[in-house]
């Protein structure tokens, strides 16, 4: 368990980070981007705080020097030279790299406020008819025009309350037995851990044989190490991915907002952020597909927000706002390969908007920060596999460099394998999109296709045109991408799993529909019952939402009350803070409330840790068991064993490698296997040489587990180590549980004891095909 003082001290170190990367990226969003302000202004600072922090951890890590002092220690010199370089930044107003001083009339914030004048830029540049003088009274249409937008506000704030608590009933599963998410379990975590272990950057570390996840970009797993180094513990990484929640709410209100539908957007990507795909595998967990998706909607909207505040709009504006959003894309890039599509569709789209003569210059305002936002990863597999993405063995005819694997893992089919097969559509498909996206997924994945569309076929934006079409390629891309459809032929069980993979793009639709719609009317007079088509548009995603996601079990649910705390803390309070102070409450009393706010929450944290660490890969109730596995009991006596080295064999154990880690993350757990040519990682094919690894490791314990059937998990496939073990007195089984051992390693092995018998390569197992 954690003490008092060590987790005050962990608390301390956690505030003085935050509170300095804060600050610096404030201070340089008002230096480089003075006159934005407001939510976009908001945005860009939370995309440059998480940039900050990973270039130190990256800068930190290459030279092994990524300890929780020396990372907090760097973030207070950065804030020191951050404030040293802007104290005598101008605050607010013209901005030669922040867009146009605010249009009359516009509002203070330099972007169309919701609700006042017309709710289009464009119609202020002459591309439509101007509106009409409102009837009746003076100001009556604009009050009521206010008053309804005001309601909507309060309603997409309820939504994304809800939503918060929907993802808080997951967190509390996770607090009450540990991380049970597989892929946390396999790779993101044991990534992080052992970033954290090792204090470095640079060395893969391997979980397994069957796969090359080693190569995945980790710039969400160098945040969970983050948090481990900071917290001694994996307390943070329950909640990390609440913060990717709040951005992408963030990024679709400024999506929405200069169009005056900021309220609508929200609700539309409800939809999507409540839906079963994200709500039971990112809460509680380390997985990223949220992260990735967030940070490509944050360059979306920081692009529709420069766009909005330039005049005239005819081409993209060159500077910092467009370096903003190629450093979110490239954050996304960073965080999962599968982001590489969209993003690379958003810097075509940069370039063929650039004014004529400076697409050069755009390219270099995107790439550039796109670069130090996630090119650290592809620059380590460049070098030590001699191929970026070494996943890509070819191109056409051309071989690219790549590892040579001696275990198959299962087909890694696309949906367009399937595109004519109907009985994989009726057996498959459709039942994984109602599993994944709700009852009325046909209306979700429609309206996102719509917003694409809408947006394409819209004449008045050539900025929303080209995000619809980024989209509609996301899509396209998503269906061409391996393990898409992953199973055995004609069984595409993997479908349903993978559906994440096109959340990006799904998220970009939906956000686009409300102002595309907007956009895509006749330049005429608005007519009378534009808000009556606000709110039937609003009240279709209300109703979405509902019928789809099912968002009442917050209701219902016995852990609804830490589920309504999560929202006390993470919704409501600050926003009740925000709103104090755009009503004129003075800094000090906002900052006294926000300070207030982190001592509570630090209070709540110390019995919620104390319980999670106690209860943490207990497995005592059979329902919370992993399935098939038979490492419950491995999982259980991992738990109290403290600075050991744990090797594992069978990829079973490998690919829940996480729990041998121990309640304080202290054991050094590593994966036996072969390192060959371009990165490779493979099993190791005889008795003699898994011998020779294993008296080469020096360890004190192993486990040795079945092959993983990924086809039929419950039908694991014998693996050789255990019987290459048989007898040899070195080791001594201390814990068996079905086809799983742990042995106690008690010094070197007989070099004598493998028979010819032990053939190689034919006892390497395989997936079934």
């Amino acid at each position: 368990m954690v003490s008092t003082g060590h987790y005050i001290l962990s608390a301390a170190l956690l505030a003085a980070l935050t509170l300095s990367l804060a600050f610096s990226a404030y201070r340089l969003r008002q230096k480089l981007i003075p006159a934005w302000q407001g939510p976009p202004a908001r945005l860009v600072e939370a995309v440059l705080a998480v940039a900050l922090l990973i270039w130190l951890s990256e800068l930190l890590g290459i030279f092994s020097l990524l300890y929780a002092g020396t990372l907090v220690a760097s973030a207070l010199l950065l804030t020191l030279g951050v404030w040293l370089w802007t104290k005598n930044a101008s605050r607010g107003g013209r901005g030669g790299w922040g867009g146009s001083p605010p249009p009359a009339g516009s509002g203070r914030q330099g972007l169309n406020p919701e609700g006042a004048k017309s709710l289009h830029p464009e119609e202020r540049e002459g591309q439509g008819e101007p509106p009409q003088p409102p009837q009746g009274p003076p100001g009556q249409a604009l009050t009521s025009r206010l008053d309804s937008h005001a309601l909507m506000s309060l309603i997409a704030i309820a939504v994304v309350a809800v939503t918060f608590a929907h993802w808080g009933l997951t967190a509390k599963d996770a607090l009450s037995r540990g991380i049970f998410n597989f892929d946390s379990l396999w790779y993101h975590l044991p990534f992080a851990a052992d970033i954290a272990q090792t204090h470095s950057v640079t060395a893969f570390h391997h979980t397994e044989t069957v796969y090359t996840l080693w190569f995945f970009p980790q710039n969400s797993e160098l945040l969970h190490a983050t948090g481990i180094l900071l917290a001694g513990r994996d307390t943070l990484s329950l909640f990390l991915n609440f913060g990717w929640l709040a951005m992408a709410f963030l990024a679709a209100w400024c999506i929405g907002r200069p169009y005056g539908r900021g309220p609508l957007t929200v609700v539309a990507v409800a939809v999507l952020l409540e839906c079963h795909t994200l709500v039971v595998r990112e809460p509680g967990a380390a997985k990223n597909d949220l992260m990735a998706a967030a940070l490509l909607l944050a360059a979306i909207a920081i692009l529709v927000n420069a766009w909005a505040m330039q005049r005239p709009q005819t081409s993209i504006s060159l500077g910092w706002p467009l370096a903003a959003a190629g450093l979110a894309a490239g954050l996304a890039v960073g965080t999962k390969s599968t982001a590489v599509a969209m993003a690379v569709a958003l810097a075509v789209a940069v370039v063929v908007l650039a004014p004529a003569g400076r697409r050069r210059a755009a390219a270099g305002w995107w790439l550039l920060p796109a670069l130090a936002g996630g090119g650290y990863w592809y620059l380590r597999n460049l070098i030590a596999a001699g191929n970026p993405l070494p996943q890509i063995e070819g191109m056409g005819p051309i071989s690219l460099p790549h590892p040579e694997r001696l275990q198959s893992a299962r087909p890694d089919f696309s949906i367009v394998h399937y595109a004519t097969d109907t009985g994989v559509w009726r057996d498959y498909f459709a039942p994984g999109l109602h599993q994944g996206l709700g009852l009325l997924w046909p209306l979700v994945v429609g309206a996102a296709i719509a917003g694409a569309l809408l947006a394409v076929l819209q004449n008045r934006n050539r900025l929303l045109r080209w995000l619809g079409g980024v989209t509609l390629f996301g899509l396209f891309a998503y269906l061409f991408t391996p393990f898409s459809a992953a199973g055995a032929e004609g069984a595409p069980v993997g479908f349903a799993i993978n559906i994440r993979y096109a959340i990006p793009a799904l998220l970009a639709g939906l956000a686009l529909l409300p102002p595309a719609l907007a956009l895509a009317r006749a330049p005429a007079p608005p007519p009378p019952s534009r808000g009556l088509g606000q709110w039937g548009l609003f009240g279709a995603f209300l109703l979405v939402w509902l019928v789809t996601d099912r968002p009442d079990a917050v209701l219902r649910d016995p852990d609804r009350l830490f589920a309504w705390l999560v929202v006390l803390l993470a919704v409501l309070v600050p926003l009740g803070l925000v709103l104090a102070r755009r009503r004129g409450a003075s800094t000090a009393l906002v900052a006294g409330g926000f300070a207030a706010l982190a001592l509570a929450t630090m209070a709540i944290g110390y019995p919620v840790q104390r319980d999670y660490l106690r209860a943490r890969y207990l497995n005592d109730d059979p329902a919370t068991a992993i399935p098939g596995m038979h490492l419950d009991s491995a999982y259980r006596w991992a738990r109290d064993v403290r600075d050991a080295r744990i090797g594992l064999a069978g990829t079973s154990a490998g690919f829940l490698e996480y729990g041998f880690y121990g309640t304080d993350l202290s054991n050094r757990v590593r994966y036996l296997g072969l390192a060959g040519p371009h990165g490779a990682f493979n099993p190791i094919p005889t008795c003699r040489g898994f011998r020779a690894a294993l008296d080469a490791a020096d360890l004190d314990y192993l486990v040795t587990s079945p092959f993983l059937n990924f086809i039929h998990t419950g039908e694991p496939i014998p693996s050789p180590e255990a019987g290459w073990l048989r007898g040899e007195p070195a080791v001594r089984p201390i814990l068996r549980s079905g086809p799983v051992t742990v042995w106690r390693v008690r010094g070197r092995l007989s070099s004598n004891a493998c028979g010819p018998a032990n053939a190689p390569l034919q006892l390497v197992p395989q997936q079934p095909r």
